[in-house]
């Protein structure tokens, strides 16, 4: 992988090629370690190493951009010479927001030499085959744990220079019985004490073991239990339609003309967070603008959006750091943190008296996003509680709900959290226990 030196003299070939146009240039080398299973079996181990090369040179209304993983000196030279080129045929767009400019240097690792050294390709391969031999003969085991190491260096024609390494370990495992049932768990996270890949494949394996002869249950309003995995699964996707400078200026988000005003439970409180130790901590985003801490939900009350350079300069704000060189999304938060609550997922199930327990959901779609309007299937684990106990799994269902209606029908926020797989990095969140929680469908299994 190269280093942060090699890092920077792609970037400055570039800002000097680029003259004298505005230009900035987005470096991510990274390597990956990937150990795969699957029926039981570890069946793939692979190594990568990659560099991928961001190049964006803009005129006052016009932008041109490419991405290329050929980096010597005459690729880039060509690279650089036909973006120039493209700009001679563009027409005239939107006013272009400057280069970012201050402050000139930002660099940080959050680098663990201990996760580095846990995670091993051999020491993978162990761990994968304990928790293997854990099974039942009626069970497989498929998932990955892959550890991975990331270089991201930025610079812009202003002088300003950006470097971050990260590593960091995720680990999936789905474990199926071959009388149908299956159970899920999948951890993240950069704190080699803070991931237990033997307690989340026991957590995949017991779902398993429980999900057998589901009932059948009509569709209808139910009180809900999400886990972790599920309540990060509507984070994400309000984070997409709502949460975005840009979606309220297209007036698509569910909080347009909504700030100010309590929109969820005020027991809930959600921030994207890059300073939080259970997030990515990268304190720059792909323009190169210092991120920042973003209440976007208050006490329930809907109060700031996350921004990069063009919904900024729309909305007449400063950027909040939030581009990941999207520009249709304008600005996603990407760390989301939502406050813990006073009970612990175990109590809140065991006082309980009806609901239903959901660790994850499947194929995800926005219906109405004005709305706030998601839907989703149920999947690896949908259980019946009754009187504090499981008793029973369920067949999968689809739900169809309004979020601004589910956020104001919490019940019980969960006191442990789980750092959990975003689109782009990862939230921390609790479970939430959720009443008139609407299923509008179910399925055959």
């Amino acid at each position: 992988m190269l280093s942060k030196s090699s890092l920077y003299d792609i970037i400055d070939l570039v800002l000097a090629e680029a003259k004298p146009f505005d230009a900035r240039v987005l470096v991510n080398a990274g390597t990956v370690g990937l150990t795969r299973y699957a029926n039981s079996e570890i069946h793939q181990s692979v190594y990568e190493d990659a560099t991928e090369v961001t190049i964006t040179i803009t005129t006052a209304n016009k932008r041109s951009e490419t991405k290329t993983t050929a980096y010597d000196e005459a690729s880039l030279r060509e690279v650089v010479r036909d973006l120039v080129q493209n700009l001679t045929f563009l027409p005239e767009g939107e006013e272009q927001p400057a280069l970012v400019e201050g402050p000139p240097l930002i660099e940080t690792e959050d680098w663990s030499a201990e996760l580095e050294e846990q995670y091993t390709v051999e020491k993978r391969a162990q761990l994968i085959k304990d928790c293997l031999d854990t099974l039942d003969a009626d069970h497989l085991a498929y998932g990955a744990l892959t550890y991975s190491v990331g270089h991201l260096a930025f610079g812009n024609s202003r002088g300003i220079k950006r470097f971050a390494r990260t590593n960091r370990v995720n680990f999936s495992a789905l474990v199926a019985a071959s009388a149908g049932g299956s159970g899920f768990a999948k951890i993240t996270g950069a704190h080699p004490d803070k991931l237990d890949v033997p307690a989340a494949f026991a957590r995949a394996r017991q779902k398993a073991l429980f999900n057998k002869d589901p009932i059948d249950l009509e569709p209808g309003a139910y009180t809900v239990i999400l886990e972790p995995l599920a309540v990060s699964d509507l984070v994400s996707y309000m984070s997409l339609i709502a949460f975005t400078g840009k979606s309220v200026q297209n007036q698509s988000s569910f909080l347009t003309g909504k700030l100010g005003e309590r929109v969820f439970d005020p027991r809930l409180n959600l921030t994207d967070d890059y300073t939080d130790e259970n997030t990515m901590r990268l304190p720059f985003d792909f323009e190169g603008a210092a991120r920042t801490v973003v209440n976007i939900i208050s006490a329930g009350v809907a109060t700031d959006l996350t921004h990069d350079g063009p919904s900024a300069k729309k909305a007449g704000v400063p950027t909040t750091g939030h581009s990941v060189n999207m520009p249709n999304y304008g600005g996603l938060p990407i760390n989301l943190v939502m406050t813990a609550g006073e009970k612990s997922l175990a109590q809140i199930i065991s006082e309980s008296d009806q609901a239903l327990l959901v660790t994850r959901f499947h194929y995800m779609n926005p219906v109405n996003p004005r709305q706030g309007l998601l839907t989703a299937l149920t999947r690896d684990g949908f259980f019946k509680i009754e009187k504090g106990t499981i008793v029973a799994a369920v067949k999968n269902m689809r739900f169809t709900e309004s979020m601004l209606v589910a956020l104001n029908n919490v019940v019980e926020i969960s006191s442990d959290r789980a750092a959990t797989p975003s689109f782009f990095a990862n939230h921390y969140v609790p479970a939430l226990k959720l009443k008139d929680f609407h299923f509008t469908g179910k399925t055959q299994a």
